[in-house]
Parts: structure tokens; C-alpha cells; sequence
């Protein structure tokens, strides 16, 4: 919605519709008015014909031009136009349903020619963002500006772990800590924070070399001051030990701050090269309570064009909240969006049919590669 304007004022002109044209239209009118160059009416769901026919029968020509403007003032806002006299059947030829506003007049004819929010990628698009609520809104923005009507059901909740006797043993040992690697920018933050709370800062890590698996991951580092020696673009830990092929690793002291529950494809790859990795748990990835019952209600409404998963856990949390046995039948056509090859795998493997895989592995690569999807549609 635009604020502070009403949605009979904000609609038509986010449409490119104008409501008053110089020696055109001077008058507006609401309803079921007459004298008024242009009209604006809003139609509930299944009211749209008989909003048309009572303007016929008040006198407005067959010929008029007319639009309906569906989900008016939302991101998702598009336009049905025609002369009045066709507009019901174009409407009904394809298939429109729900609450509308019905325009009349002269600015309708111009339409085409001023609507730019139509014409953007992912307008009309209905996209589902699982992330964690706190990482969703750089994510949210981007899809917005281009045109999508977003949604939003976290199926992740990041629970930072106590800082405990382990955390401190490592934060006092990184004096003799070679390499400290971060997965994610969760891991980053959190691992700050304990910091913070044993009354040290970003100065602790002065004797370590740093990596960021991931440019998110490198930005996150970026908020605390930090650059890694090391970003590798591939969020794998295959791809991380390809990025560290040229270091030497034997008897080298690697420090892996992450979540609770992860690959151990990385500890295992980094052994093997003879490296002393110390795995640090610091947060702990669960379902919100609340994501179930609202994916339900969700797919049993208007659903959603495209699903995006940014990690495994937001897939694995995802598939959850539905029987197995109706899964298919409930995401309809719905396409699957993973920000990487790993997440990819995981869908996969939980039987979802993955339509689109970003190439750069940040919510922005995630974001071209589902607007790239759109225009090959």
C-alpha cells in the first residue's frame, strides 16, 4: 500500500492510470456517480460484472475505456484494460478473481504508455522467503524493487548457544590460533558477541589469519572491522579446501566457529591435510514454532509462485511443517529457488523439484538468477 494516500487515489496511478488530464478529465467520482469524466469504483470478488452493468445502465458507452485494477495498491497490483462494454469478458477470458478496482475514463487509454511498475521483472510475482527473520530484509528490498509481492513464513530461528567453558577455552587459546574460519554470517555475529561478553573485542584475533566462506560471510566480518585473507565464492566445504590448496595446513591450529548442527565435510577435508580443527558450536538453528500452521494457511490460500531456500535448514525445517504424502499436491506449481548447490541438494533429496540455483551465493545472486527465470517465461 502507498502511505497515506487511499487505495482508490494510489491504485490507478501506480497502474499509470491518471486520474486527471488537462482539458480531459477534471472530475473525479467514487462509486456510482455521474457527471464525472472519470469514475473509480471498488468491486468485491464476484461483483466485478454487475459494477460494469450498473455503469452501463447510468449511461457510460459501451466504448469507454475501462480497466480493473486487481489487489490494488500492493506490490502484486496488475491491470485487465478494455472499452467498458468488453471489459467483463476479457476479465472472465482470463480467469481474474478476487477484490478489484474498476476504472473509467479517459486516463485509462494512457495507461500502457505510463505504467512502469508492470513492466519490472518479477511484477505480479509471488514470492516466499524462509530465511531467518532477522537476515530477511536486504533480501525482501531487492525482490520488492523488482516487482514482487513478497511473503514471508520463517522457517529458521537462529538461538545463540551459552557462552560456556568451551567458548572461553577457545577465545583465550586464539593467541596460538592460526586460522579461523567462518560459515556463515550468523557464525560471525554470534561469535562477536561471545567476544564481547568475556570483555574482549576484535583485537583477539590479531595472531589469526580469517576466512569467510561466502561473500555474506565476508561482509558480515566487514561489520566488525575485519577482512578476511581468504573468501571463497563457493559456499562447500569442498570448495574451501580447493581455496586453501596452496596453504600449508600440517600441524596448523583451525578454529570453526558454527552451528550446532553441520556438515563434517570441512573438519574432515582440513584433518586429512594434517590441520588441528576445533569445531565451536555457537548458535543453534530451529523451527519456529509458528511456521507450520502458517505454511498451511498459506498453501491452502492463494499459495505462491516461488519458494526460496538460503541453507539447508530452512528446506529441511520447510518440508516438515507438510505431510510427505501431500507435499507435491499442496506446492502445485510453485518453483523451487536455492541459493546454492548445497541447499539444491538437500531439496533434492527431500523429493522437491528445484527450478532455479543461484550462481553467486548471496541473496542477491539469488535474486537475479529468480528475475533471469522470469523473463525466459
Amino acid at each position: 500500500a502507498v502511505p497515506g494516500l487511499i487505495v482508490e487515489l494510489a491504485a490507478p496511478v501506480m497502474s499509470g492510470i491518471p486520474l486527471t488530464i488537462e482539458g480531459l478529465s477534471a472530475s473525479i467520482g467514487f462509486g456510482l456517480v455521474t457527471g464525472a469524466e472519470t469514475v473509480v469504483l471498488r468491486l468485491a470478488s464476484g461483483w466485478w460484472e454487475s459494477g460494469i452493468t450498473a455503469l452501463l445502465q447510468n449511461g457510460r458507452a459501451p466504448e469507454t475505456p475501462a480497466a480493473l485494477i486487481l489487489n490494488p495498491g500492493m506490490p502484486g497490483q496488475h491491470r485487465v484494460t478494455a472499452p467498458l462494454g468488453e471489459l467483463a469478458r476479457k476479465a472472465t477470458t482470463y480467469g481474474l478473481r478476487g477484490d478489484a478496482l474498476l476504472v473509467i475514463g479517459p486516463g485509462v487509454s494512457m495507461s500502457e504508455r505510463l505504467d512502469t511498475l508492470s513492466h519490472r521483472p518479477l511484477h505480479g510475482r509471488r514470492i516466499l522467503i524462509t530465511r531467518a527473520r532477522h537476515q530477511v530484509d536486504p533480501f525482501r528490498r531487492e525482490l520488492v524493487d523488482l516487482g514482487a509481492a513478497v511473503v514471508e513464513v520463517p522457517t529458521l530461528e537462529i538461538r545463540r548457544l551459552p557462552t560456556d567453558d568451551r567458548v572461553r577455552n577457545a577465545i583465550n587459546n586464539l593467541n596460538r590460533t592460526a586460522l579461523v574460519i567462518f560459515a556463515s554470517a550468523n557464525a560471525v555475529d554470534i561469535f562477536f558477541q561471545m567476544l564481547l561478553t568475556t570483555g574482549l573485542d576484535a583485537r583477539a584475533l590479531h595472531n589469526s589469519k580469517l576466512c569467510a566462506i561466502g561473500q555474506e560471510t565476508a561482509d558480515a566480518l566487514a561489520g566488525h572491522g575485519l577482512r578476511p585473507e581468504l573468501v571463497t565464492s563457493e559456499y562447500t566445504a569442498e570448495g574451501l579446501a580447493n581455496a586453501l590448496e596452496g596453504w600449508e595446513m600440517q600441524g596448523m591450529r583451525v578454529l570453526v566457529p558454527r552451528a550446532e548442527i553441520a556438515r563434517d565435510a570441512l573438519p574432515s577435508l582440513l584433518t586429512n591435510r594434517g590441520a588441528e580443527v576445533e569445531i565451536l558450536p555457537v548458535y543453534r538453528a530451529v523451527c519456529p514454532a509458528d511456521a507450520g500452521p502458517a505454511l498451511m494457511r498459506l498453501f491452502d490460500g492463494e499459495g505462491v509462485d516461488v519458494i526460496t531456500f538460503t541453507s539447508s535448514s530452512t528446506v529441511v525445517n520447510f518440508v516438515r511443517a507438510f505431510p510427505e504424502d501431500r507435499l507435491p499436491a499442496i506446492l502445485g506449481d510453485a518453483e523451487i529457488a536455492c541459493m546454492g548447490p548445497v541447499t539444491a541438494d538437500t531439496a533434492r533429496k527431500l523429493g522437491l523439484d528445484v527450478a532455479i540455483v543461484a550462481r553467486e551465493y548471496t541473496t542477491h545472486g539469488l535474486v537475479q538468477a529468480i528475475a533471469e527465470a522470469a523473463a525466459r517465461k
